[in-house]
């Protein structure tokens, strides 16, 4: 009998025409991790004048899955396709170059993608449809670009086998050194102004999704998702100079702020480069202490995504790498 070891688990994913219905897990993410857990709410009963429980009940069954990794200009799109929005990309010119544009709408449903995701090796392997990223944050500093969320998933499979022959997705990551940060005053000079002294970027975007259950025995675990109100928010972390402490006139009188977070890459043909932007309207909604960073005097300001009707939008994130479709 082989060991189901820690070093062989690999976790694959397939895009799903259907939510919920299961398609071969034939994509293998390179920089990316998903770790499923299975999660269950058991109801116990001890009836009087014993000690022990004497049932126990299966009220609601689903998987839960971490998300963790490095950055990737590719990896990423699976990511945002599932969190904020899918639309096909675009190519540009003639070139092996696309673009993919995620932009979450302001009123109505937003269309996103949902995976079957299989985790395990040739010992032993398990799975979960219906796949939903509901939670993704990215942290940008000079040591790293890093992934962090979650994923939301149906029951989970056991002893399946994976699919074989995934294609890997082609590996370019975001680096450090690729990254600036932009703060500006109005969408139209959305980009212009660049902090030169932010030291930390931090988004997170969160309950993007909530399980419906509904009362019907033919279902084994939630019914579907439906949309929640996000949790959208941008902390930068600066230098507390004067363009550092702009944040504070515009909290005051409650006036929006345009951020940018981009990475520029290799160049991937003529004019086009591996590109990572990442643009939000804010309102400041926490101020953080002042600190000491890198021998400097910084102060952190983090701001909540806001719609702006002239934009209209709160947030869009834009890729262009070379991937034709997911």
């Amino acid at each position: 009998m082989s060991e189901r070891t820690t070093i062989t688990q690999v976790t694959q994913i397939g895009v799903e025409a259907i939510p919920g219905t299961a398609v071969p897990a034939n994509v293998l993410l390179q920089a990316i991790s998903i770790e499923p857990s299975i999660q269950a709410e058991v109801q116990t009963f001890r009836p009087a004048g014993v000690k022990f429980n004497t049932i126990g009940v299966l009220g609601k069954e689903w998987t839960e899955a971490s998300i963790s990794g490095p950055a990737s200009y590719t990896d990423l799109a699976y990511l945002f396709a599932g969190v904020l929005a899918y639309a096909p990309p675009v190519r540009q010119g003639s070139t092996t170059a696309y673009k993919w544009t995620f932009t979450p709408s302001h009123t109505t449903e937003d269309t996103v993608k949902t995976y079957t995701v299989e985790r395990g090796s040739a010992a032993r392997a398990g799975k979960f449809t219906y796949g939903t990223v509901n939670k993704l944050g990215l942290e940008f500093t000079r040591d790293s670009v890093e992934v962090s969320g979650s994923m939301l998933g149906r029951q989970y499979q056991d002893g399946v086998t994976l699919t074989t022959g995934a294609t890997e997705v082609a590996l370019q990551p975001v680096l450090p050194t690729e990254v600036s940060v932009y703060l500006d005053s109005s969408s139209a000079s959305l980009g212009s102004t660049k902090l030169t002294r932010s030291f930390s970027a931090t988004f997170n975007i969160g309950n993007r999704f909530a399980p419906i259950w509904p009362l019907d025995s033919t279902i084994s675990s939630f019914a579907t998702t439906v949309e929640t109100a996000p949790d959208a928010t941008l902390a930068l972390l600066v230098e507390a100079d004067a363009s550092g402490m702009g944040p504070l006139t515009a909290m005051r009188a409650g006036t929006k702020q345009f951020i940018r977070v981009e990475a520029v890459g290799p160049t991937i043909a003529d004019t086009y480069k591996w590109k990572l932007t990442l643009d939000m309207c804010g309102l400041v909604s926490e101020v953080g202490e002042f600190t000491d960073e890198d021998g400097v005097y910084a102060i952190e300001w983090t701001f909540s995504a806001a719609y702006d009707a002239t934009w209209k939008k709160a947030l869009q994130v834009e890729l262009i790498n070379t991937l034709t479709a997911l």
